[in-house]
């Protein structure tokens, strides 16, 4: 299996070979035609088995922090795509896509943060320090990146891969923020357009404040973010330390703060209505913005967001009369 990845993060590419030579090592030398419903549902029953491990009180997939259900259903998904694109670029003609027989996805989250959660985040990744060396010296700051981060997954609601992936300069193969025009460019010039959108989009202008003072400090030399001088491919052990650090963690899988819940807690607070004004932005807005389509705003986030029936309730009133 080919796998076209040449924008994408190092440990990415790392996990999505793992996932092909499993599914390459299970399937054999069968071929498109071999992959009937019952086939798909048999893999999906041994490999959402034989790569979970226990931890603590859940089971996970091996490699990931994924819940052990999503392994399957992954890399169907990942082996659909590879199919449709050889069917695509390779065989040509009136072709019909393969659909793959997939088991049922993990349940979405929901969790967004607070306002003062948010701030209880920055406040603890802006703190945190080393253990003194014992001469009386301060411990060197270690996690103010994740800081930046979390800023840049707030205004923005960008994913974790375009966060890290931004560069501050036009860059082969990342996207890049013009700091100059204050455009967030998400997809590089060279990445092919997928499912997943990554809208180019305005900064909002106390994040681009932010981001040129710290090309100008020299904090973001290269990349938005970066820890010593170095680009940053993926915020993970320092994200568990700040979560913890906050007061945040929690053994309560609906209630754990992941990287993704900044992309939720964005998307949240621009459909929430301001306590002021009373308006919200509107979900077409948001969705070109956050790159996600309208139908999942519909069913994931409107039907929970403050306000949204008070027009309804209102209604409701005159029924009695």
């Amino acid at each position: 299996m080919r796998i076209a990845a040449s924008s994408m993060p190092a440990h990415r590419k790392r996990e999505l070979i793992t996932v092909c030579q499993n599914m390459g090592n299970w399937f054999g030398d069968r071929t498109v035609g071999d992959l009937d419903g019952e086939l798909q549902q048999e893999y999906a029953a041994q490999r959402n088995a034989s790569v979970m491990k226990k931890v603590g009180e859940k089971r996970i997939v091996v490699g990931t922090d994924l819940p052990a259900p999503s392994a399957a259903y992954r890399d169907l998904k990942i082996l659909a795509a590879a199919i449709n694109r050889h069917i695509k670029h390779k065989v040509g003609g009136v072709q019909a896509k393969f659909r793959p027989v997939l088991p049922a996805p993990s349940k979405a989250r929901e969790r967004w943060l607070t306002r003062d959660e948010a701030a209880r985040l920055i406040w603890a990744a802006w703190r945190a320090r080393q253990k003194s060396n014992g001469f009386g010296r301060r411990g060197q700051l270690t996690a103010r990146h994740v800081a930046r981060y979390i800023l840049v997954g707030i205004y923005t609601g960008s994913r974790n891969g375009d966060i890290c992936n931004a560069a501050v300069m036009p860059t082969i193969g990342r996207g890049y923020v013009d700091l100059d025009s204050g455009i967030f460019k998400r997809k590089p010039d060279n990445k092919e357009a997928t499912s997943k959108k990554q809208p180019t989009v305005p900064l909002p202008p106390r994040l681009l404040a932010h981001m040129r003072r710290w090309k100008r400090l020299g904090i973001s030399e290269h990349s938005v973010i970066e820890w010593q001088g170095r680009p940053v491919s993926v915020v993970k052990e320092a994200w568990a330390t700040t979560v913890k650090a906050a007061g945040l963690d929690t053994d309560v899988k609906e209630r754990k703060i992941l990287r993704h819940t900044l992309r939720h807690t964005a998307i949240t607070w621009y459909l929430t209505p301001d306590r002021r004004t009373g308006r919200a932005v509107d979900i077409e807005t948001v969705s070109l913005y956050c790159g996600v389509s309208v139908a999942t705003i519909r069913k994931t986030y409107r039907h929970v967001m403050p306000g949204t029936f008070d027009t309804l309730l209102g209604a409701a009133q005159t029924f009695g009369r």
